[in-house]
């Protein structure tokens, strides 16, 4: 549900963190003594950013946000929150002018108020952790936590069209498809049991596989791009962990991505694939091993084809086809 849109998209595609805004008022304007993006109710999130001295806050960011909530008055669909986000004009920006702004607009949602430490260098908490480019600005959080839109400008008409066919679209029943929000979750909160598990020493890892595998499932490394034989091969069959022999993946799930490496768009079963973040190399991504000996195989990206979404980038030397 990402569309262009100005200036630096910010976090996208990835578990939204807590907002950090400190002081929040009802829609009565009755203080809260705490709120976050969770507490709103619809199954999607919408929050608005503004400041009370933005113009185009005024002209293009709060009709919009209006209309929305026009459209989507007493559905679950979605539900919002509105936040003066200050990192300029801190006089003209105050928590005054931000309860003027609600009482103006007469909006039925939460309005928060964060100017973080009150310093240009240490504004707004929330625009630090989505990156925002400045007001007005639309944050879009789907049900499993999950930015998918982080921007300037929002199409009432266009958002509006993909929530509501998002909404009518047949829900599946969980555990039935992970996608990307769902190996998010995991890589943050941790995996499910293996079925089973193989533990072995350094020692007798390397005695049982290659350099190069244990190079790959064990020192985390990554064969050179279009190296193995392994990425045209699209004959029935499961692919094995190499160190343990598990069956991680099944021939029905790969597909030709073009990126050097066999892809598949899911595992074999639940539980056979481990998630985690993985911050190295100046990038967050998410790094895949097999559950049941903590072989290092690859990664997964939210780049794959349907019905998960999902493109799991394997190192060929961590596999073995039977």
């Amino acid at each position: 549900m990402t569309e262009d849109f100005e200036g630096e998209p910010g976090i996208l595609d990835r578990l939204a963190p807590e907002l950090g805004v400190r002081q929040w008022v009802d829609a009565s304007g009755a203080p809260l003594a705490s709120f976050d993006w969770k507490q709103i109710e619809g199954r999607y999130k919408l929050v608005f950013c503004f400041q009370h001295a933005c113009p185009g806050c005024h002209v293009r960011g709060f009709p919009t946000l209006s209309k929305l909530i026009d459209r989507f008055r007493g559905s679950d669909i979605v539900g919002f929150a509105a936040v003066q986000t200050v990192f300029e004009d801190f006089e003209a920006n105050s928590y005054d002018n931000m309860r003027a702004d609600q009482r103006r607009y007469a909006l039925p949602i939460v309005f928060g108020h964060d100017a973080g430490e009150g310093r240009p260098d240490h504004g707004s908490v929330l625009m630090q952790r989505f990156r925002n480019g400045g007001t007005p600005w639309f944050i879009l959080i789907d049900p499993q936590g999950v930015v998918i839109f982080n921007g300037f400008h929002v199409d009432a008409n266009w958002l509006t069209q993909r929530l509501e066919a998002a909404a009518a679209s047949p829900s599946r029943e969980a555990g039935e498809t992970l996608d990307w929000g769902g190996v998010l979750k995991l890589a943050r909160d941790g995996n499910p049991p293996p079925p089973r598990r193989v533990e072995r020493d350094d020692a007798a890892w390397r005695e049982r596989l290659t350099p190069e595998q244990y190079r790959i499932t064990r020192q985390k490394g990554t064969e050179r791009a279009h190296s193995s034989s392994m990425c045209a091969l699209f004959e029935p069959g499961r692919y094995h962990c190499v160190c343990c022999g598990t069956a991680l993946f099944d021939a029905d799930s790969k597909f030709r991505s073009g990126s050097g490496w066999p892809s598949f768009h899911r595992p074999l079963a639940p539980g056979v694939v481990a998630y985690h973040q993985d911050d190295s190399h100046g990038m967050r991504r998410v790094e895949t091993t097999c559950n049941v000996c903590d072989a290092h195989l690859g990664h997964v990206f939210p780049d794959g084809p349907e019905p998960s979404g999902l493109r799991y980038c394997i190192n060929a030397a961590a596999l073995v086809k039977a």
